[in-house]
């Protein structure tokens, strides 16, 4: 009788302790999905500024610019400040891709663990597109050759649409998730 009660005792705190070690889990992991979207939004504050620098930075003027090189350093202050935001959104993108994947490491329920993968995978995207701006601004403000900037603009654009659709597609699948498993996303 003894020797069960000790076994019941044994399965008992086991439980007891799992139980509790998956809600510090879980309430770790809750943690640093909450500072993945602290840097997300940080980012997100940036991006009207990024988007409305880009178009008239990248618009008409530079299209219709005469002189490539000429037409970058008369923008130098636009594209500096461009380039600084890109390298800043980059930065937290990355932040939040990497507090996606440690929580996605962590024991807690495998839908719970797929839709942080995603999140981290598409976040790492992200990051990947303000990376690629801010290469792209580099390499094309230095060009001196008109007809190699219009190549190097095109091949940004493409880039830069396939990063986006990736994370996009990536974001869906996330949602997905979450949608299916609305016990899991409170």
């Amino acid at each position: 009788m003894f020797r069960n009660t000790t076994l019941w005792i044994v399965v008992l705190l086991s439980a007891i302790s799992l139980s509790m070690a998956c809600g510090g889990q879980l309430e770790e992991g809750n943690k640093l999905v909450n500072e993945a979207n602290a840097a997300i939004d940080k980012a997100k504050a940036a991006d009207a500024k990024i988007n409305s620098i880009s178009k008239e930075l990248l618009g008409d003027g530079w299209v219709n610019a005469e002189d490539n090189a000429k037409y970058f350093a008369d923008n130098k202050a636009k594209v500096d400040e461009l380039l600084g935001l890109d390298e800043q959104n980059a930065k937290l993108m990355n932040e939040a891709a990497g507090k996606f994947e440690q929580a996605s490491k962590m024991n807690l329920e495998s839908k719970f663990k797929e839709y942080l993968g995603l999140k981290a995978q598409e976040f790492k995207k992200r990051a990947d597109k303000y990376s690629a701006e801010a290469s792209f601004l580099k390499s094309v403000s230095v060009e001196k050759d008109n007809e190699n900037a219009g190549k190097l603009g095109q091949e940004f654009t493409k880039k830069n649409a396939d990063l986006i659709k990736e994370a996009n597609d990536l974001g869906e699948k996330a949602e997905k998730i979450a949608k299916d498993n609305p016990t899991l996303f409170k």
